[in-house]
């Protein structure tokens, strides 16, 4: 008997530990689970917060035309020039057909420096060429020759400096010089049969213009010019029988205009 309420006893015993066991064994999971979620927002707040959407904002792109035409630039812009007008040399008789163009680079914000080839020519039938030339003997000689026909061709190679002024508009004024070698030929007919004769020598120019973009790298231009150059020859002159050294005065106005362009 008193084995059998101890066998009793310890079944019961055995029972409420099992039942205590299996609540401890849930309580656990139900705590575990709550901090689980806490952890899963914390993490989530986290991650929203530094694994956001990253945006890297770059400056709109500005081309090399896209710009105001006064910036500075940090690298030589090139530039061209075409254009055509008229040249009347105050010493000679008319005027004529003057053809102008140029090629360079844009230095320090408003500076141009380039090279300029322009071209003269002057036809005529029946007018004067004005001539001066020395005598071996030092003397001064001063001629009017009247001609049946007459062709003058200036060439002059120069070496430019132009200076723009900012105005913040889209018309820019401009001053600059030239220096370099100018070819004078004078061929044509007289009194003595055909002639050609060449000459050469140092010529210098001043001038002033507009220029007017039309666009990010192309624009037109007025420009006034004013030439100063003697050339000089060593020649046979069969009309006086001796080697004479002959000048032609080619100081004069020219106005022309054109296309300029920026590259």
């Amino acid at each position: 008997m008193r084995l059998f309420v101890a066998v009793l006893a310890l079944g019961l015993t055995a029972g409420a530990a099992t039942a205590s066991a299996s609540q401890l064994d849930i309580q656990p999971g139900d705590i575990a689970g709550t901090a689980q979620h806490q952890d899963f927002n914390a993490n989530k707040s986290t991650f929203e917060s530094n694994n956001g959407p990253i945006r890297h904002r770059r400056p709109p792109y500005r081309g090399r035309r896209d710009r105001d035409y006064n910036d500075y630039r940090s690298q030589p812009e090139y530039w061209a020039m075409l254009g055509g007008g008229a040249f009347d040399p105050s010493d000679q008789p008319g005027n004529g057909l003057y053809l102008n163009g140029g090629l360079g680079a844009t230095m320090n914000k408003q500076i141009d420096l380039g090279v300029q080839i322009s071209w003269y020519h002057h036809s005529t039938n029946g007018e004067e060429f004005v001539r001066e030339y020395d005598l071996p003997d030092g003397s001064h000689v001063r001629q009017v020759i009247a001609t049946n026909q007459i062709d003058t061709d200036l060439v002059p190679v120069m070496g430019t400096l132009r200076v723009r002024i900012p105005t913040g508009t889209q018309i820019e004024p401009y001053v600059g010089g030239a220096i370099g070698w100018e070819f004078l030929t004078v061929g044509g007919t007289d009194s003595l049969g055909d002639f050609q004769n060449d000459y050469d020598g140092f010529g210098a120019q001043l001038f002033g213009g507009l220029n007017m973009n039309v666009g990010p790298s192309a624009g037109i231009y007025g420009e006034a010019v004013w030439n100063a150059s003697t050339p000089k020859a060593e020649f046979f002159d069969p009309s006086i029988g001796q080697v004479v050294r002959e000048d032609v005065n080619f100081d004069g106005i020219a106005f022309h205009g054109g296309l300029r362009l920026m590259f």
